[in-house]
């Protein structure tokens, strides 16, 4: 895996240890990803104009950036990927702004 900038780590520290761990496992599997979102605040999820039910509310969601082709490849693996048996896998798998430089995934768990 390739090192991580200490404003991914950041991030990855603000969410829920299962999230954590599910992001973790796919910057394994995908180390072109780059995590660009976690939790988010109510100003800040407001501000990005976000839901207000927003997973990342609850530092559940993470937000991805990287090559199209592996962020088609991780929002498979999302799917797929367990931690353990009794793991149901995400709730969201959205791949948004596609095309654009804007394009990103969202998870949540």
């Amino acid at each position: 895996m390739r090192a991580r900038s200490a404003r991914e780590i950041t991030i990855l520290h603000g969410l829920t240890r299962h999230t954590r761990l599910h992001a973790m496992q796919l910057l394994h599997e995908v180390p072109l990803l780059t995590v660009t979102s976690g939790y988010r605040g109510a100003k800040k999820n407001a501000a990005v104009g976000g839901s207000a039910t927003s997973f990342h509310l609850r530092g559940r969601a993470v937000d991805f950036t990287g090559p199209t082709w592996d962020l088609g490849r991780a929002a498979g693996l999302a799917w797929a990927l367990r931690l353990g048996q009794r793991c149901t896998g995400p709730e969201e798998v959205l791949l948004e702004d596609m095309g654009k430089p804007n394009q990103h995934l969202h998870i949540a768990w």
